[in-house]
């Protein structure tokens, strides 16, 4: 069960570091300042200050599971190196700009702009950092008990075939 948990840890640390798309066009200067400013309001890098410190504290608990007598090592470790990983944010908002500057048009990207700007939007922005937190919770629940159900069917299945795991 730990590794489990430590996989889908080590997958979800993957998503953040996602390489460039090769071949994917570079849209133009305006399209991209409307982008980055979408993120700056949109409220990316509150999101990601709110996400990271949990993310971490999800690996911190599955390598303590594992080697539960190394558990203050493991965490001064993490407490070590979260601060250098935060700090490159901005990188990841540059790219997430880059991604929505190819897909919406500059209009497009100015209309968002425009909701995020207005009282719902603003509004929008305020709770999305809890949405987030509690979204990423909920699918990690969700995600064990499916992993948990998966597991259990495959056994099954492989018993019948005379595989006993």
């Amino acid at each position: 069960m730990p590794i489990r948990k430590l996989m889908l840890a080590a997958a979800l640390v993957g998503l953040l570091a996602l390489p460039e798309r090769p071949g994917a066009q570079s849209p133009d200067d305006a399209r991209l300042t409307s982008a980055r400013e979408l993120m700056a309001v949109a409220g990316v890098a509150k999101q990601f200050d709110g996400l990271m410190p949990l993310l971490v504290e999800r690996l911190v608990e599955s390598y303590v599971a594992v080697a539960p007598e190394k558990a203050d090592e493991i965490r001064e470790v993490f407490g070590q190196i979260i601060a250098k990983f935060i700090d490159r944010k901005a990188q990841l908002i540059d790219q997430i700009a880059g991604l929505y500057a190819e897909k919406l048009s500059r209009e497009e990207l100015d209309a968002i702009l425009g909701f995020y700007k207005s009282p719902a939007g603003l509004r929008f922005v305020a709770v999305q950092p809890e949405i987030a937190r509690a979204a990423l919770i909920l699918g990690q629940r969700w995600g064990a008990e499916i992993g948990g159900e998966v597991e259990a069917e495959a056994r099954r299945e492989l018993k019948k075939r005379g595989i006993d795991l």
